[in-house]
């Protein structure tokens, strides 16, 4: 151990000895000289007067303001969300030090540089005269010759052997060729695995390659196929293009999630470059991690179809429990990025993602059809339950209204079940709806959004049962629930009712309070006075509208009263 220390020592001594520190911080804080060094504003706090130094003879910097000191390694780390490793092979190859140099003196090649090596044969067979097919493809799919050194694309020619042979050439043992994921072994020994493709390197964090993935050109067989597990590559840990993204997704502080290369590299050609894919594999929460190193927002982007859209809501929770505010991207006509940007120009998907929506809203969204069927109401609320487990309770706090809207269930009872993390929400009876027929839950009422919000103001402000008189609600109100649930709150004892309610399983009051809740919620930032005043002047103003109506209905009709004639002419005289 202390022998691999030293050894450790050694490579970073050189690094250091090799790069200056005022360089690399200079790429991201704008420096200006001092007597020992230099100084600028601070990376890792916000400040508007200068107190991070940087100094030239130790090649360390230090923070007079938050205290932050370190290396080189330890700011790379740090601003690129780096562990060690990856910070001291990303400085290595900056510096021209080869790190297996120092990792044993076998002239064997490493697994990455097989890939490597791997990936400048399928570029060359790209650019041959064998590539013609493949070079059609990409003029079909609008990709140019930039894109084959920016992406470092190639292709696999469409042969059983010929990656084989090419690698057995140059010296390297077919078993590693298979344990890489390069071929496959048949009857009479190895062939190759990519034949006929459109081959996309899969880089790890740092740039290194260390997987595959090919896009059949034409001919029968699967669409797309991906290098396998192997010593240096896992789908789970791994995310394409994520070394390029990087650094445009902490400067924008987002990152845009895809499912496949060309819908990555087609948002990297629009300017989107803080995109990434997520190797078509569901997502993991190694992935969730990883993002979460570089950005707090995550767009996720799926196929509009119902298995995208069904992996970006499983995904989202993945993404949410490791602390990304996650949006879903619905893009229109049910296309994918790729279809959408290659005939839309990129200001329209920014248009797109501004209509993304929220995690939770997303998913009531997809849920409310089987949440009005009784048949599936059941699967569909553990479903949504489910989801929210996974959530921290002021995750789910903004959308209470939505939540208790499409339930049905009270907000005072979905308050216990958030407090409660939805552990015993599957044996609510909300789920089981045992007192509740087909007939009965698929014919209730739409009452008026303003009854609904009046009895709202009532449940949830004691000041606004003092506004109002009994006597009035049946004047004000028409709905025989809604009368029954504004007179029960102002008449009874307000823990008692709510306590009756609860007992009873009494969901249609229920309901008819939370869908209240919402409309009063999308009023607006105004106060409680305010709104009371705009749903009961609302109220006021609809009767007079219908009583306005109803008069001239009699007028044209012939049917009128002279006491009825003289009270639509005042009718006509109020200013609505």
């Amino acid at each position: 151990m202390e022998s691999d220390f030293i050894f450790m020592s050694d490579i970073c001594t050189q690094i250091i000895n090799s790069l200056d520190i005022a360089d690399i911080i200079g790429e991201k804080v704008k420096l200006r000289k001092t007597n020992r060094g230099f100084m600028g504003l601070c990376p890792f706090h916000s400040e508007k007067t200068p107190s991070f130094h940087v100094f030239s003879d130790t090649q360390t910097y230090y923070c007079f303001g938050c205290h932050e000191a370190g290396n080189i390694f330890s700011f790379v780390m740090k601003t690129e969300g780096l562990n060690f490793r990856e910070a001291l092979e990303l400085l290595a190859a900056r510096a021209g030090i080869k790190l297996q140099n120092y990792e044993g003196t076998s002239k064997t090649k490493t697994p990455n540089e097989i890939l490597e090596f791997t990936a400048k044969f399928f570029t060359s067979n790209l650019v041959g005269s064998q590539g013609n097919a493949a070079r059609a493809y990409m003029k079909r799919r609008n990709l140019n010759q930039n894109d084959i050194t920016k992406f470092s694309l190639g292709y696999s020619l469409n042969s059983w052997d010929s990656l084989v042979n090419f690698l057995s050439r140059a010296g390297i043992d077919g078993k590693k060729i298979f344990e890489l994921g390069l071929s496959l072994q048949g009857r009479h020994g190895f062939y190759d695995r990519f034949r006929g493709r459109l081959m996309f390197p899969i880089k790890d964090i740092t740039g290194k390659i260390i997987a595959f993935g090919g896009r059949l050109i034409d001919g029968e067989g699967a669409k797309y196929i991906n290098s396998p597990e192997s010593e240096i590559y896992s789908k789970r840990k791994n995310l394409y293009l994520l070394n390029d993204a990087r650094k445009s997704i902490r400067e924008k502080k987002r990152v845009i999630l895809v499912e496949g290369y060309m819908d990555a590299i087609r948002l990297h050609k629009a300017g989107f470059t803080e995109s990434v894919a997520s190797l078509g594999t569901s997502l993991t929460s190694e992935q969730a991690e990883l993002l979460a190193r570089f950005s707090d927002v995550c767009y996720i982007c799926y196929d509009s179809d119902e298995a995208g859209q069904n992996a970006a809501l499983k995904g989202m929770y993945i993404l949410a429990e490791n602390g990304l505010d996650v949006r879903v991207v619905a893009i229109p006509d049910g296309k994918d990025p790729d279809e959408f940007l290659t005939s839309n120009p990129p200001e329209k998907f920014e248009d797109v993602l501004r209509d993304s929506k929220p995690l939770i809203l997303r998913h009531i969204e997809a849920l409310k059809p089987m949440l009005s069927n009784l048949s599936t109401r059941r699967k569909a609320l553990n479903e949504l339950f489910d989801g929210l487990s996974k959530l921290p309770p002021e995750n789910i706090e903004p959308y209470k209204a939505e939540l208790s809207y499409v339930t049905h269930i009270p907000p005072s009872e979905l308050n216990v079940m958030i407090l409660n993390g939805f552990g015993n929400a599957k044996n609510s009876d909300y789920v089981q709806l045992r007192h509740e027929t087909k007939s009965e839950f698929e014919n209730k009422i739409d009452y008026d959004i303003l009854e609904k919000g009046f009895c709202a103001m009532l449940y949830h402000y004691p000041e606004c049962r003092l506004k109002i008189k009994p006597e009035e609600i049946y004047k004000i109100l028409k709905n025989p629930v809604a009368q029954e649930t504004a007179l029960a709150l102002l008449i009874e004892n307000f823990e008692n009712v709510q306590a009756l309610w609860i007992s009873t399983e009494d969901t249609q009051k229920f309901a008819l309070i939370a869908q209240g809740e919402k409309f009063c919620q999308e009023l607006g930032n105004i106060n409680v006075n305010q709104k009371w005043e705009k749903i009961y002047n609302g109220l006021k103003t609809n009767l007079i509208i219908q009583r306005n109506k109803e008069l001239r209905e009699k007028l044209l009709n012939n049917t009128i009263t002279p006491e009825e004639l003289a009270e639509l002419s005042k009718l006509m005289n109020v200013n609505m």
